[in-house]
């Protein structure tokens, strides 16, 4: 019988020549593999055949898009359409006529005030019409001494001269009384410039009022509105006017129709954001100022438009598709887009119509990156 060291020893010597056989077997499979994975681009990724099913590629086109953009809206009034009313001269708050929401006509009294240099207007227009009255008395006695040969040219002139200075300090002394109306006194009344809705009132009795502080009282026009959008400056170059345009509202069963007539040409420096203003083919009376809702904008070109779940996002918030090559072969490729509308984005760059892009399973091919939502 054999010794245990003697069996160990035979059974080594036989497993030898099937142990280098196999290890020579190996050496071309792994040589293929890399090739196969040499011979494709920088940065391209293979997905095996059985991981192909969860993925699905689709070919890009062009296509007609109905709905570009969604932004933020709210309805203000027109330019033009909103006075306010301040005071004319220093003084102190005598009479309130309205309250905000108030109906008013046009020269309807809003706020009456009490001016002491109200009074010195007034007293400026007299003393300039006296003053124009006697420069006019003076320069016919001038003329009618000068035919009767008793009077001198010089005289005349300087009557002429005299007259003229008088005439324009009543002007402006007109002007001025007009600035704190016809009443006498230090009385001054303020009235409302256009038929509207008082907006808000700031004047309370008793207050003190100076030139150039915040209004007393705002007047608006209600017949008189327009939507403003806030756009992000991303999506500017997608809106010009004459775009149909759609204001959903909270309190609306269905969207109201208008058109684009104006563009911002200024951004705003912290949201990115530039107003955009659409004129609503009709207006209603249950609209007010200040209400806010989403604008829809429409355009009739054709744009390479993707599923949002197509663009991943990575790298600081960069946007990125999935390409294919070839079958089972994809590559990356960061694109430009819009704001998601409906489940789709506008792709502004980065492709092309006819390139093979992973609509479905994106997050297969890259772990790291997040979807866009």
């Amino acid at each position: 019988m054999l010794s245990p060291w003697a069996m160990t020893l035979s059974s080594w010597i036989l497993l030898f020549p099937i142990l280098f056989l196999l290890a020579c077997s190996k050496t071309p499979i792994v040589q293929e593999t890399l090739n196969v994975a040499s011979s494709y681009p920088q940065g391209s990724i293979v997905i095996p055949e059985a991981s192909r099913a969860f993925i699905e590629v689709q070919e890009v086109s062009s296509e007609k898009t109905a709905a570009l953009l969604r932004a933020p809206a709210r309805i203000t009034f027109r330019d033009g359409a909103v006075s306010k009313l301040g005071a004319p001269l220093p003084g102190r708050v005598q009479a309130v006529h309205v309250r905000s929401g108030d109906s008013v006509k046009a020269g309807e009294p809003l706020v009456t005030l009490d001016c002491p240099d109200a009074a010195s207007s007034r007293a400026s227009l007299s003393v300039a019409r006296a003053a124009q009255r006697e420069a006019q008395a003076a320069l016919q006695r001038e003329t009618h001494m000068l035919e009767q040969g008793v009077g001198t040219e010089k005289d005349r002139l300087a009557a002429e001269r005299a007259l003229a200075e008088a005439d324009a300090e009543l002007v402006r002394a007109q002007a001025a009384a007009r600035f704190v109306g016809n009443r006498l006194g230090t009385t001054v009344v303020l009235r409302a410039p256009i038929a509207g809705v008082v907006v808000s009132r700031n004047a309370t009795v008793g207050a003190a009022v100076d030139p150039g502080g915040e209004p007393l009282v705002e007047v608006g026009d209600p017949s008189e509105l327009w939507v403003q959008a806030d756009i992000f400056e991303r999506d500017l170059h997608l809106v010009q006017p004459g775009l149909r345009a759609f204001l959903e509202l909270p309190t609306a069963y269905e969207p109201l129709a208008g058109t684009v007539a104006f563009v911002g040409a200024t951004i705003e420096s912290d949201a990115r954001t530039a107003p955009v203003r659409i004129n609503l083919d009709a207006t209603s009376h249950e609209l007010r100022p200040g209400m806010f809702g989403r604008v829809r904008i429409e355009t009739p070109r054709k744009a390479l438009a993707l599923p949002t779940e197509a663009v991943l996002i990575k790298d600081g918030g960069k946007s990125f598709v999935h390409i294919q090559t070839e079958p089972g072969v994809f590559v990356a490729r960061q694109v430009a887009v819009s704001q998601p509308v409906e489940g789709k984005v506008l792709i502004t760059s980065g492709i092309a119509p006819g390139d093979q892009v992973v609509v479905r399973g994106s997050l297969l091919l890259d772990g790291a990156a997040a979807q866009l939502l």
